[in-house]
C-alpha cells in the first residue's frame, strides 16, 4: 500500500470511487435514492468533479492510496488561509476508502499522510467536516485525536502532531 500525491493519471479512477462512496452515504447515512438525483446534479457532486479536481490535484495536499496501480482510497484537502482565528489550515473536502478495502487503516494512513504534509506546509489546523451519523469516520477522526464530539467539523490542532 501506497499513499502517493493526486495525479491526472487517477482522475477517472478516483472519480469512480469518490460517486461510489457519495452514493452509499446518501443512500445509508441519508436514507435517499441515489437515483432521485438527476445526472445533471451527480456530476457535479464531489472534488473529483470535472471543475473542481484540477484545483486539488494542483494544490499539494490531495492523495490516492494504492494497491498496485489500484486507487483505494483518496483524500481531498486544500490549504485555506485562515480560519477561526488561525492562519493556515488544511481543510478536507472529502475522503473514502473502496468497500473491498475498508478496516485495513487505509483511511488513517491517508489522513495521516495529509497531517504530516499539512503540517511541512505550515498549516497550524486540520477542519475535516463530517456527519454525525457517519459512525466510521467520528471513529477515523477520534483515532488521530480530532475534536470531534457532537461536531460538524472535527478539529485536529497539529503543533502535537
Amino acid at each position: 500500500m501506497k499513499i502517493v500525491p493526486l495525479t491526472d493519471e487517477d482522475r477517472v479512477s478516483v472519480r469512480m470511487l469518490e460517486l461510489a462512496c457519495i452514493r452509499e452515504y446518501v443512500e445509508q447515512v441519508m436514507k435517499k435514492d441515489w437515483e432521485e438525483f438527476d445526472q445533471e446534479v451527480r456530476q457535479k457532486l464531489g472534488a473529483s468533479a470535472s471543475g473542481a479536481f484540477s484545483h486539488y490535484r494542483d494544490g499539494g495536499l490531495s492523495f490516492v492510496a494504492k494497491e498496485g496501480d489500484k486507487v483505494v482510497g483518496f483524500v481531498f484537502a486544500q490549504m485555506i488561509p485562515w480560519i477561526d482565528g488561525i492562519e493556515k489550515a488544511v481543510w478536507v473536502e472529502n475522503i473514502g476508502v473502496d468497500p473491498e478495502f475498508r478496516r485495513m487503516g487505509i483511511g488513517y494512513m491517508l489522513m495521516r499522510h495529509l497531517a504530516q504534509e499539512g503540517k511541512k506546509q505550515g498549516a497550524m489546523v486540520i477542519h475535516s467536516s463530517i456527519s454525525p451519523d457517519n459512525v466510521p469516520s467520528l471513529l477515523l477522526h477520534k483515532k488521530l485525536n480530532f475534536l470531534a464530539e457532537d461536531r460538524k467539523i472535527a478539529y485536529l490542532d497539529l503543533s502535537s502532531f
